[in-house]
């Protein structure tokens, strides 16, 4: 038998076992066909492309001319872009949807250094929004599509689609001086071009991974050649509380330098003695290993990484000295003078982009929705203009948006109970259970005074803490009581300088938390609280920038006379516990013999 006759009854051999077999022919038949598969990823990338349009955001000058992108983050109307898009246009622009309307916008908080900006839109409560994704996760190779207005084409607002792969993620390009640094940053191959900043950068799932800025372009011209940058949206999110705060938004410094040793690792270089990572025992020579959730393996990543946290936030860090590795965290400081900051966005003078290019028959730009000037503040006051959403204040993008988180921070005050209704004079008696030790803490307008065991110590209510926090004093409890009690009783306001500086960790706590920092006489205080509740978390109590502050944390309250008081409190200096006390009584006196709570 030749080879020939064997594969002809090899074939029909197949043939009869298959047509004995109905099921299999059904199955045969049933299955999609290739062109069907395509025709499906088609309609999904469709409907993804379709669902991410309506949150994409087409920005114009008030005068309709030049033009950028952005992305729609909240119902309320919080726009993210670029600072770049948004710095020619002042403090007011506008803003269109696909939904082919325009809307009124102010500006609320700009970050020149990772430009990054954040807008408001007014005129509904409804906005369509992004859905956000993890850029954490994304892959070279993934598929991913670019929105917003190239070159100014969108002038009906319906976004311009292209589509790419990622082409490289974690990418680092430098700053032009301090400012327009793209630390971390995502890259694709999806069509960027002038007029695509700030826009959004999505998953093949529709969600938003990144905010569209940078592109490489032809010497000769400004057209794309493949190279587009787009921030991580896990930047923009670190960063999104402290833009809303309305101020110009600083990035950070670990306080010590990198470089390469000659077994290739990654040592300090040089360090500062007064930053806290100094004082968390990193010196010179020490192998840095870990920032954040990220191995270090080259000073490029560890200058990489350090771009995508605000200042002030405190981040884990894992080094090697000669006694061996240590993870702690390191609080990060300012990378500008306040005074910098408002050099460079004097110096700032970027050229308004190229007017809206309309052909024959192209719709105009339709005007501002008229529901803009009926929109409704959080207090349901009226806003006439959009005047009102704009206040100027030195060292501020708009003040307007600090006096609002602010406002919404004592809103919640309500779950905290009456205390303002309280006098200030409090006794509060609690018990340090380790030692078996006593606790009181006597509050007034007049005197300080704290006891445990057998110590004592008195201090003014407000003046010399800074000499008392040098010295580690277990007095930081009464302090921490008495920014406390002030906080609830008469409010941030009354306190002393207020600032909303945005959301920042907390050391062994999971989320965001909101940070208020207040002037007191002589020292700086940084209060955190949940947003949820707004109850009081951590204080932080500073006499200067170079020693450890006073730490109170709050790990649990109790409701007591519809009044939520404080059971456990922690004292810390640095990262060390030095004792935990457990409050039994608040007795406040009124004027009647006092009330115990």
């Amino acid at each position: 038998m030749n080879r020939a006759d064997a594969s002809w009854i090899f074939f029909g051999l197949v043939a009869a076992w298959t047509s004995s077999n109905p099921s299999l022919l059904a199955q045969e038949r049933e299955a999609p066909t290739p062109s069907q598969v395509v025709l499906d990823a088609q309609q999904q990338r469709i409907e993804s492309m379709r669902k991410a349009s309506r949150a994409t955001v087409a920005v114009y000058g008030t005068d309709g001319q030049g033009g950028g992108s952005g992305v729609c983050i909240s119902a309320d109307g919080y726009v993210l872009t670029n600072f770049h898009v948004s710095s020619p246009f002042g403090h007011r622009m506008r803003c269109g949807l696909n939904d082919g309307k325009m809307y009124e916008s102010v500006v609320a908080g700009i970050d020149p250094t990772g430009d990054l900006a954040v807008l408001k839109m007014v005129g509904r409560d409804d906005f369509p929004v992004a859905e956000i994704g993890n850029s954490d996760e994304v892959r070279i190779g993934q598929w991913c599509f670019a929105a917003g207005n190239p070159f100014v084409l969108a002038t009906n607002l319906q976004p311009t689609i292209t589509y790419g792969l990622i082409s490289g993620v974690r990418r680092y390009q430098y700053p032009s001086g301090t400012i327009l640094e793209y630390s971390d940053c995502i890259q694709t191959d999806a069509a960027i071009n002038p007029g695509n900043s700030g826009g959004p950068l999505f998953n093949m799932r529709g969600e938003l991974i990144g905010i569209n800025g940078r592109c490489s372009f032809e010497k000769r011209g400004r057209v794309n050649v493949g190279v587009g940058y787009a921030i991580s949206i896990k930047q923009a999110l670190n960063f999104l509380w402290q833009l809303k705060s309305g101020r110009v938004v600083d990035h950070a410094t670990l306080g010590f330098t990198v470089a390469t040793d000659t077994n290739g690792k990654v040592t300090v270089s040089n360090i500062l003695e007064s930053s806290d990572a100094f004082r968390r025992g990193i010196h010179y020579g020490d192998e840095i290993l870990k920032l954040g959730d990220r191995e270090i393996s080259t000073t490029n990543q560890l200058k990489n990484i350090l771009g995508i946290y605000p200042d002030q936030w405190r981040i884990p860090i894992r080094y090697r000295n000669d006694d061996g590795i240590v993870d702690t965290f390191v609080r990060l400081q300012n990378l500008h003078l306040p005074s910098e900051l408002e050099e460079i966005i004097k110096g700032e003078s970027p050229q308004k982009g190229p007017p809206p290019q309309r052909k024959p028959g192209d719709p105009e730009i339709p005007p501002p929705d008229e529901k803009a000037e009926s929109l409704k503040q959080n207090k349901g006051a009226k806003i006439d203009s959009l005047a009102d959403l704009y206040v100027e204040k030195r060292g501020y993008s708009n003040y307007y948006f600090n006096r609002f988180e602010i406002d919404r921070i004592l809103s919640l005050r309500s779950n905290q109970g009456n205390w303002a209704e309280s006098s200030e004079s409090w006794k509060i008696s609690g018990e340090v259970p380790r030692e078996n030790l006593t606790v009181e803490i006597m509050l007034s307008d007049t005197t300080l005074a704290f006891r445990m065991g057998d110590q004592s110590e008195t201090v003014h209510p407000r003046q010399g803490w800074p000499q008392w926090i040098k010295q580690r004093s277990s007095i930081g409890v009464a302090m921490g009581m008495r920014i406390w009690q002030e906080w609830n009783r008469r409010g941030p306001r009354l306190m002393g300088d207020a600032i909303y500086l945005g959301r920042n960790p907390i050391v062994g706590r999971e989320g965001l938390y909101d940070v208020t920092r207040i002037t007191v006489s002589d020292f700086d205080v940084l209060v955190y609280t949940s947003p949820d509740t707004g109850l009081i978390e951590v204080l932080e109590i500073f006499s200067d920038n170079q020693t450890d502050p006073v730490e109170l944390y709050f790990d649990k309250y109790e409701t007591i006379d519809g009044r939520a008081s404080p059971k456990w409190i922690r004292l810390v200096y640095g990262l060390e516990t030095q004792f935990l006390v457990s409050i039994n009584a608040i007795q406040i006196q009124d004027g009647q013999g006092g009330k115990d709570l």
